[in-house]
């Protein structure tokens, strides 16, 4: 066989199995890769953001009756709005990771800046890709400015106090193997080794969002969102 028809068949026997790998739906190696990484900067101004997935760094789908629009401001840099249009029911932004991937086994990183511009109703939720049905965190931001906490294994009550129009920065981080997580809210801890007491399955999305009864003049802004597999460590610099 001619030598350099051969080292082609081998290169794309190679990228064969590194795209065979990458899409896997369970987590198994390659400890510290990004899953979802986007700070919204390169998207168009006073635009409705697109569900075109993690490739794009968009959500996979918008919830109807809620806004998510790219803004300049309030804060220094582009941010996802969201806000509702709607009345009566909890809607969200939902991302999910590269390849659909689920992350059943070891460390799962979550960091995002949340920007709330009044006090009000607002959620996270960390569920497994395609449906909603696993509660691994349920987080809520309330208008009397507390924050409360819930998973499978039930609530935590109230675990913090958020400000209005000021930068939060959350960061989840998952213990696959241990079956806890940790939540930090500016680098200051509000939950240590809590058991999200979900079995059987794995994570693979992120929703962002507001309740049943946000007022229709509130507004979130959702910013600089990191998911990584393994122990990575966070830095500044998304923007």
């Amino acid at each position: 066989m001619n030598r350099v028809l051969s080292l082609h068949i081998v290169r794309a026997c190679a990228v064969a199995l590194l795209l065979g790998t990458a899409s896997s739906t369970h987590a198994g190696g390659d400890p510290e890769r990004s899953l979802f990484d986007d700070n919204f900067n390169n998207e168009p101004l006073d635009q409705p953001i697109g569900a075109g997935g993690p490739e794009l760094g968009e959500p996979v789908d918008v919830y109807f009756g809620l806004s998510a629009i790219i803004r300049g401001a309030p804060r220094p840099t582009p941010a996802l709005e969201l806000a509702q249009t709607l009345l009566g029911l909890s809607r969200t932004v939902r991302f999910e990771f590269l390849g659909g991937e689920e992350v059943t086994h070891g460390d799962l990183n979550f960091r995002l800046t949340l920007y709330a511009q009044q006090l009000d109703f607002y959620t996270v939720y960390v569920r497994e890709p395609g449906s909603s049905a696993q509660p691994f965190l349920t987080m809520t931001l309330e208008p009397s400015g507390n924050i409360a906490v819930s998973d499978k294994s039930g609530s935590s009550g109230f675990v913090g106090t958020y400000t209005a129009a000021t930068d939060h920065v959350f960061v989840v981080k998952y213990h696959m193997d241990l079956g806890t997580y940790d939540l930090e809210m500016d680098s200051l801890p509000l939950l240590t080794g809590r058991a999200h007491g979900v079995t059987g399955h794995g994570i693979g999305a992120l929703l962002v969002g507001v309740s049943d009864t946000t007022l229709l003049t509130s507004r979130l802004y959702v910013d600089r969102i990191h998911v990584t597999r393994g122990d990575a460590v966070f830095t500044n610099g998304f923007e």
